[in-house]
């Protein structure tokens, strides 16, 4: 019988550096999406946007699977018994640290480039918007402009 829970807290322990190797993994994606998304929000390509916006909530909806998988293994085996998966985990553990640390500061800095790039375009719209009696008339008196004209 011990043996048996032996080899299932093993087999959990050995799940879950899998999981932690499969979050790191997608953690990844996740940051590369997010600079890619930086990028295209400079270039203004909303439609790669779009893109990467989707592919960004996909990585998040991966990691919460993995996260949910992950708390289940923990609960069975709140300590890690073995040295050496103690270890491995620890460092696995250190790794998606770094990397939530990282994608932290990468999607701050992709949230403020997006707020200037929206500030730029409100500066830039403010200022059509004073010669917008041009686009509906000629030299600032409404009607019809002179140069639409075909009757001459």
């Amino acid at each position: 019988m011990t043996d048996q829970r032996s080899s299932a807290a093993s087999a959990d322990l050995s799940r879950l550096c899998e999981l932690l190797e499969q979050k790191t993994a997608i953690f990844k994606d996740f940051m590369s999406a997010t600079a890619s998304l930086k990028d295209m929000i400079k270039q203004h390509n909303v439609e790669a946007i779009k893109m990467l916006m989707a592919q960004r909530r996909d990585y998040i909806t991966f990691i919460g699977r993995v996260d949910e998988a992950i708390s289940k293994i923990r609960k069975r085996h709140p300590s890690y018994e073995v040295p050496e998966t103690r270890k491995r985990i620890q460092s696995l553990i250190k790794t998606l640290e770094s990397m939530i640390s990282k994608t932290m500061r990468l999607n701050q800095d992709c949230e403020v480039t997006a707020e200037d790039e929206l500030d730029k375009l409100r500066n830039d719209l403010s200022g059509i918007g004073n010669s917008q009696m041009w686009f509906k008339g000629y030299s600032g008196n409404s009607g019809e402009p002179r140069f639409l004209d075909v009757k001459t």
